[in-house]
């Protein structure tokens, strides 16, 4: 069985797959198929690779992918317990009405499940499925003074975060709403100091815990590539100034907060925090670039939660909300469920699972075949799923920002849109490639990144060429290996 073609399952399975084969002593050794070469320890976290090859070796029968998916929709259930366990006991609830809406609301409403299967990466996923147990133990903490609490919350954190590192923006949205809503007391926030000292020391030793694993160099890497801050001081300053941008929701958000008159439970402090600062964050990137899906969509997951939520808590109290409240509930559950549909339509209407490999990655066999260890160069779908299948030498790969090697970023991008040929012979020769796999306009391959698609019969042979796919062979006599 084999995910959407969109999905960025295969990464998982790539860098499990890595690891299966090549044994526990590979953590240490450089992923050579990605990116020039990066340390495997940048790439992804311990925790998933290792519990995926534990599984596969009880049940040979099946594939990586197949087990990824299962370890997905497991977490996604795991999740749901996690943020009604969580509700209950923020709101200290006894509604069983609530809970139970809560419930069906985090089952059906679609968004988190599509898109673990048709979009995202699995370890991520994972993490996010995970980290409503980190806010309950963290939760605890923040309660009582008890060691225990501090020492269970920062275990929690430190496994999250080696499954993947990149949960950074949810954890701390999470903590601050969790800190507001227990210091809040008759619209007043109490506390805050203290309760924030305590995030601070969970924080500290969750990241020098976890720095074991991804070793100092990751930090500064991320810091220094391209993608992430650029490379100059400056750069990198205002990148980490940037990130200052995400408590301006939750400042936001918390006042709206304190002069509401309608909340009666700590329980909807959080969840109204929660979906305030995540539905800001998705209106700024939506009104910054509405066609660019991709981005605006990053944060309806945990949207999702929040709808539920306050949903949950307005549909279950009869009494008390009026009418307008409770339409608008119904109006939130739709708006997530229609941009589910809509986006599945804009992706052409993919199989979510599928017992054939997706018909857009068909080539990567042959590439395989005709490349053996000389490098190529691919864009799309391709990107991820090539080294799930084929031990493929490629310059792109599946983690941008644990990139090392600091060019392949802009070759990539004259690779697939330049139109000069001379540049792009120059680009080709810097990273030794040898071989292109090129999509036409017929291609099924989803994503058409190449423009200028005819430059690339003055640069190369075709040596494969079908449904739309074609693979060149560098004309390399002059300058390649």
């Amino acid at each position: 069985m084999y995910p959407s073609q969109t999905s960025l399952i295969p990464i998982s399975v790539a860098l499990t797959r890595f690891l299966e084969v090549n044994g526990i002593s590979s953590v240490s050794d450089i992923y050579q198929y990605w990116y020039l070469g990066v340390p495997y320890r940048y790439l992804t976290g311990p925790v998933i690779p290792i519990l995926n090859i534990f599984i596969h070796k009880l049940f040979v029968n099946y594939s990586l992918f197949e087990i990824s998916i299962a370890t997905n929709i497991i977490s996604y259930f795991v999740g749901i317990i996690g943020w009604i366990v969580l509700y209950n006991k923020i709101s200290r609830t006894k509604s069983k009405i609530i809970s139970i809406l809560l419930a069906v609301l985090l089952v059906l409403l679609p968004w988190r499940i599509y898109s673990s299967l048709v979009l995202n990466e699995s370890t991520f996923t994972m993490a996010r499925n995970l980290i409503p147990w980190f806010f309950l133990f963290f939760w605890k903490f923040l309660k009582g003074k008890k060691i225990k609490y501090f020492i269970i919350s920062t275990t929690s954190l430190i496994f999250i975060l080696l499954i993947n590192i990149n949960i950074f923006a949810i954890f701390l949205i999470g903590s601050f709403s969790l800190i507001l809503t227990a210091s809040y007391k008759r619209g007043k926030a109490v506390n805050l100091a203290n309760k924030s000292k305590k995030l601070l020391l969970v924080f500290l030793v969750a990241i020098i815990s976890v720095t074991v694993w991804y070793t100092p160099g990751y930090w500064l890497t991320v810091l220094e590539n391209p993608s992430i801050g650029g490379q100059s001081t400056f750069k990198v300053i205002f990148r980490i100034f940037d990130l200052l941008k995400l408590f301006v929701p939750i400042v936001l958000a918390f006042f709206t907060v304190r002069f509401s008159s309608k909340i009666k439970n700590r329980g909807s402090v959080f969840g109204l925090l929660w979906l305030l600062t995540f539905l800001f964050l998705i209106i700024y990137r939506f009104i910054a670039d509405i066609d660019f899906w991709a981005d605006w969509t990053t944060w309806l997951y945990e949207l999702e939660v929040g709808i539920a939520i306050i949903a949950a808590n307005l549909l279950g109290s009869f009494k008390e909300l009026s009418i307008k409240l409770r339409a608008g509930s119904f109006f939130l559950v739709f708006l997530t469920v229609f941009i589910t549909f809509r986006i599945h339509v804009e992706l052409g209407k993919p199989r979510i699972l599928s017992n054939l490999p997706p018909e857009g990655i068909a080539a990567l066999g042959k590439l395989s075949e005709v490349a053996g260890g000389s490098r190529v160069f691919l864009s799309g779908s391709t990107v991820f799923w090539a080294n799930a299948l084929y031990d493929i030498n490629q310059v792109r790969g599946g983690n941008d920002r644990a990139a090392t090697n600091s060019i392949w970023n802009n070759a990539s991008y004259q690779l697939r849109e330049g139109s000069d040929v001379s540049l792009t012979w120059e680009w080709l020769k810097k990273l030794g490639v040898k071989y292109v796999l090129v999509h036409g306009q017929k291609s099924k391959e989803y994503y058409h990144d190449f423009n200028n698609i005819s430059k690339w019969e003055k640069i190369g042979e075709p040596v494969y060429e079908k449904d739309g796919d074609i693979i060149y062979m560098v004309n390399s006599k002059d300058f390649l290996h």
